[in-house]
This record gives C-alpha cells, sequence and structure tokens, in this order.
C-alpha cells in the first residue's frame, strides 16, 4: 500500500528543500514564477500547494516531480526536530 501524503507538512518539506538549494524566497520566486508572499504562505502552512505550484517549485529547485512525491510521502509524517529533518533531506539530494 502507498504511504499517503500528510499535506500539512509539505509546506516545511518545500522550505527545507528551498534552504537545502540555497535559494533566497526572493531566488525562488523568480526561477519559478510564484510570488514571494505565496511561497512564504505555503512554507507557514497557510496553502497548500496545488499541482501547478509542485511542477514550478520541481523546475525551481530542477528536480524531478517525482523526487519532489518521493520526499513529501518519505518526510511529511515524519516529526523529527528541523535540523535532523534538515539533514535527512540534504543527505538524500546529495545522492541524486
Amino acid at each position: 500500500m502507498e504511504k499517503e501524503i500528510a499535506w500539512d507538512s509539505i509546506g516545511e518539506i518545500l522550505r527545507l528543500l528551498r534552504i537545502s538549494y540555497d535559494l533566497s524566497i526572493s531566488e525562488l520566486s523568480e526561477k519559478t514564477n510564484i510570488s514571494k508572499s505565496y511561497i512564504t504562505e505555503i512554507e507557514k502552512g497557510v496553502k497548500t500547494p496545488s499541482e501547478k505550484i509542485i511542477k514550478r517549485y520541481s523546475i525551481g529547485l530542477e528536480i524531478s516531480e517525482d523526487t519532489l512525491n518521493y520526499f513529501f510521502k518519505s518526510y511529511s509524517h515524519k516529526h523529527l526536530p528541523y535540523q535532523k529533518l534538515l539533514m535527512e533531506i540534504l543527505r538524500k539530494i546529495s545522492k541524486l
């Protein structure tokens, strides 16, 4: 059975990915054509990104949508301290 995505954690995962790629909100906004305020709302969990927005994130981060979905499925259910979750994501990114 495939693991469902916990959508309330997606913003945090996207924020950690952005940080992992050393991008500011402004830089990601330029790469994705998503407004800085909307990125902030997504990362704070105020908004849930649509499939279209997730596609833009994958383009901006230069990773496939499949990889993004892997991160969502793998980490959206984990309740780890921020630093530990960031380190796990960085380890996975380094293997891409």
